[in-house]
């Protein structure tokens, strides 16, 4: 099956929701936003040297000092504790650091999630590195579940019915390889609060290699207080 293109990598993190706050300056934002990704993008390409990098023995703590400094440098301004949600360009709360989407983390991919709400599905085209290896070569099992909850559990939001991970069962048909992969997702069931998600996870021949289901549920206090999501899931109307 074939989907329309994802949003562009760039883009702040996949999913949103409408901020309370209104934005005095959406340009001067919105070039806030593409500096910190850029920043991310260039620590994540570290990160990807770091663990491949054959440098000479005695050069090692001298680049180790430098990569020092420059954090220090960074924390001199570092807020405490996480970032949680915040107000983006857009006019959107946005989780910036997760470890899946988040336009600041280096550790995430990061996922760009396609999302088709009258479809009931969702997708997702990556690349998983040295970083994220397991069994030489693969993917660690870890990171494979990361993935297929991000890609399933943005699903709900997207038809109107954000929710937490209840449980998500993850089974593991044989090794992924790293290097580029495609996950997707689509709708098993909807029960009132509760989501029933399946998906899985393929590499560039189309062969599963994992495959999950899922429950997501959208708790009461969270569907009375809010009535509409509390995370980064994706675009979608208030729960029904």
């Amino acid at each position: 099956m074939s989907y329309p293109d994802a949003k562009k990598p760039g883009t702040m993190t996949d999913g949103s929701f409408l901020s309370p706050s209104p934005v005095a300056d959406p340009l001067s934002l919105a070039e806030h936003e593409r500096a910190y990704a850029d920043l991310a993008d260039a620590v994540r390409e570290l990160i990807d040297a770091t663990v491949r990098t054959r440098i000479a023995f005695a050069d090692a703590g001298t680049v180790a000092a430098d990569v020092r400094a420059i954090t220090q440098e960074l924390l001199a301004t570092a807020q405490p504790g996480p970032l949680g949600l915040v107000t983006c360009s857009d006019g959107r709360l946005r989780d910036h650091g997760n470890p899946a989407v988040g336009s600041r983390n280096p550790i995430a991919p990061p996922l760009v999630i396609g999302k088709d709400r009258a479809a009931q599905r969702t997708w997702c085209d990556f690349v998983l590195g040295a970083a994220y290896e397991g069994p030489p070569g693969h993917v660690h099992g870890g990171v494979v579940a990361l993935v297929l909850d991000q890609v399933l559990g943005t699903l709900p939001a997207v038809i109107g019915k954000p929710g937490f991970t209840a449980y998500l069962t993850t089974t593991y048909r044989r090794l992924t390889p790293l290097g580029p992969l495609h996950a997707e997702a689509w709708v098993e069931s909807v029960e009132g609060r509760k989501v029933r998600v399946r998906g899985r996870l393929a590499d560039p021949a189309g062969t599963t290699t994992a495959e999950a289901e899922g429950l997501f549920v959208i708790p009461a206090w969270v569907e009375d207080a809010l009535r509409q999501p509390v995370g980064d899931a994706g675009d979608f109307d208030p729960p029904n």
